[in-house]
């Protein structure tokens, strides 16, 4: 199993991954797709899946969007369900963070979730992986979800869930 890290995004309006990397490019990092994905439209929002390149002799780190479906066994809702339950399990917390998470939940639109190489990464990858949600959290309301690590406001853990 890999090491994930989410984006839990309110707003309706999935970007492009132009308009993504053109963002990263205006925050000092440099992002490609891999060869497998040579053909996607880069000016579509229509995308489900891309391998990001950060640097030159090293995994690509895998994003994938799952979108609501309308149907209550969509990966989309599937995920949010799973983490309301393990929400549930969290004890000790105080309710105004816990309840900032699940109404972000309850209106998640769609989901960014990448899959780091982590036999194959480094700072310049996790710091890529770093931007690259951030566009989603800056222009699409979104959350960040860290395996093993929780939810994050911006850059506070507010939520730890392993």
């Amino acid at each position: 199993m890999g090491y994930y890290v989410r984006a839990f995004c309110t707003s309706d309006r999935v970007p492009t991954i132009k308009e993504i990397f053109d963002w990263a490019a205006s925050q000092g990092y440099k992002l490609g797709v891999s060869d497998n994905f040579k053909d996607i439209d880069m000016k579509s929002n229509n995308w489900e899946r891309v391998d990001i390149l950060y640097k030159a002799g090293k995994l690509p780190i895998l994003s994938e969007i799952n979108r609501d479906e309308g149907t209550d066994n969509c990966l989309m809702r599937e995920e949010i369900e799973e983490f309301k339950e393990r929400l549930s399990e969290v004890r000790g917390l105080l309710n105004i963070k816990k309840k900032k998470v699940e109404t972000h939940l309850a209106n998640t639109r769609y989901i960014v979730a990448n899959e780091l190489p982590i036999s194959n990464i480094d700072d310049d990858g996790y710091n890529a992986n770093y931007i690259f949600l951030k566009y989603f959290v800056v222009h699409c309301g979104g959350m960040i979800q860290a395996n093993g690590e929780g939810f994050y406001e911006g850059d506070k853990l507010i939520i730890k869930i392993d």
